[in-house]
């Protein structure tokens, strides 16, 4: 009775030890996020752009930012299905005409991505960045 007594309280103690240490190389998974946690999206602008005029962020066909060459902004925004777009300003000589083309992105609660913002002589445009 007591060797069994023994090997009860040792499973015990194993059982314990286990419980709160990882063998190493092993990461314990984040939690789950949130529900009702907002995603982020951060979008910057390259300082190299072909010209100097600003550009309009769009997030459901609402202007949200503008950017100059070489700035950035985040925004935090409820989870689900949203339109993002982006286009020169229709402000000063660039006269921009509004978007074009939106994006339809998927963010999870609690989710971050980044997007480059790309300006070229005849078109602006998102490009998804990867970590």
């Amino acid at each position: 009775m007591r060797y069994l007594a023994l090997i009860v309280l040792g499973m015990w103690y194993l059982g314990a030890q286990a419980s709160g240490a990882l063998p190493r190389g092993i990461e314990q998974m984040p939690p789950d996020p949130v529900a009702d946690a907002p995603a982020r999206l951060i979008f910057s602008r390259d300082s190299n752009a072909p010209n100097a005029c600003d550009v309009e962020l769009y997030v459901n066909q609402q202007a949200v930012a503008k950017l100059g060459p070489g700035e950035r902004t985040s925004l935090d925004l409820p989870s689900g299905e949203l339109s993002v777009a982006v286009a020169l300003s229709p402000d000063g000589y660039c006269g921009g005409r509004g978007p074009d083309v939106a994006q339809s992105i998927l963010l999870r609660p609690g989710e971050t991505r980044q997007f480059a913002v790309m300006v070229e002589p005849h078109q602006v445009f998102l490009a998804p960045l990867i970590d």
